[in-house]
């Protein structure tokens, strides 16, 4: 199965495998924190993208944009989740053999449990992780859900059924974010005959204070790995879908790097027609569209996703990896061709 990168014009018309592949999703502990290399200093870049000139494009047939929100382009924000519950029934089927992989660690573990519970055969059979959340606005206190209870929170409710045998989530744990790009980059050819989408996704952890990525990811001038050896990688595989994400957040990993480096990667993303997983808007927005920052102004996880006082998992209450795992699925679900409601 092949799915056409975008163009400006729109998508290419995604010719649907039926070859479907056993999940398996590596076993994971929470990690330790780790230690980024010590600079403060950073300047924003904004390259537009390197074509390589020898790259064929195939016939071009019109496709609607990856998501209908003008303003964003190809960019999956906090505005999405909600369509999740819009989304035909062929179009599910439709996304369910595309064939995705991700690659982050602990937080992208929690998204595949958030995956699990969307593929449960109904919401009151879905494991109990699937249905937490809090007794009421203060946020403190937390339950499981059943069908006996009056007011279930809607941030947790879904119908169930999503097939997620087709999208596998590898944890890699690495030092710092270069290395990250570096593993991936390297494992990308071996996975490539396999898979139709393959991405990255960079943890909390990498965009702390003293995280040099907000200077040296967009940056063409830098010596090591970055956004540059995954666009090499896009002019090797021109029949590949390319999928960029935000940083996951933390309640108290709010920085000027996490904020420079998001901001750097949907500006990059609009101006180079790249389709985003933009994770960092959708965990720092209430369900209800509240934006979440510290006293510093920076963007953080909101409370209604993550009962930590300092990190960022989601696995305590369910919402936030429910919240992303719905938009993974609008993702897929416009790449087979929906065109929103």
């Amino acid at each position: 199965m092949k799915i056409n990168r975008l163009a400006p014009w729109g998508m290419a018309l995604i010719l649907l495998a039926t070859a479907v592949f056993p999940l398996n999703v590596l076993a994971q502990t929470q990690p330790p924190d780790e230690i980024t290399p010590q600079d403060t200093s950073y300047t924003v870049f904004l390259p537009m993208v390197r074509r390589s000139s020898t790259t064929t494009t195939p016939t071009p047939t019109p496709r609607p944009t990856i998501i209908p929100n003008p303003q964003l382009g190809n960019i999956i924000d906090h505005t999405s989740p909600p369509l999740y519950d819009q989304i035909p029934p062929e179009y599910l089927r439709a996304a369910e053999q595309i064939r995705f992989y991700y690659f982050d660690r602990s937080v992208g573990q929690n998204i595949s449990e958030g995956l699990d519970c969307l593929a449960s055969s109904s919401w009151a059979s879905s494991p109990s992780s699937c249905r937490r959340y809090y007794t009421d606005s203060s946020l403190t206190d937390f339950k499981v859900y059943t069908t006996n209870d009056r007011n279930i929170p809607a941030v947790i409710l879904f119908p169930g059924g999503n097939d997620r045998s087709n999208i596998r989530f590898e944890f890699y744990m690495a030092d710092y974010w270069y290395s990250d790009v570096q593993n991936f980059v390297t494992r990308y050819p071996s996975l490539a005959s396999q898979w139709d989408i393959i991405s990255l996704k960079h943890n909390y952890l990498h965009v702390g204070e003293d995280s040099s990525i907000a200077r040296d990811y967009f940056n063409p001038n830098y010596n090591g790995y970055n956004i540059y050896d995954i666009l090499e990688l896009e002019a090797r595989y021109p029949n590949k879908t390319f999928v960029y994400w935000t940083s996951s957040l933390a309640r108290n990993a709010g920085t000027s790097v996490s904020e420079s480096f998001n901001n750097q990667m949907r500006q990059w993303a609009r101006d180079n027609n790249k389709i985003l997983l933009d994770i960092a808007d959708i965990l720092s927005h209430t369900p209800d569209g509240q934006e979440c920052r510290n006293s510093q102004g920076y963007a953080i996880i909101c409370r209604e996703y993550t009962t930590e006082s300092s990190g960022g998992h989601l696995g305590s209450v369910s919402a936030g990896k429910l919240q992303v795992a719905k938009a993974i699925w609008i993702l897929l679900a416009q790449l087979a061709g929906w065109q929103g409601p």
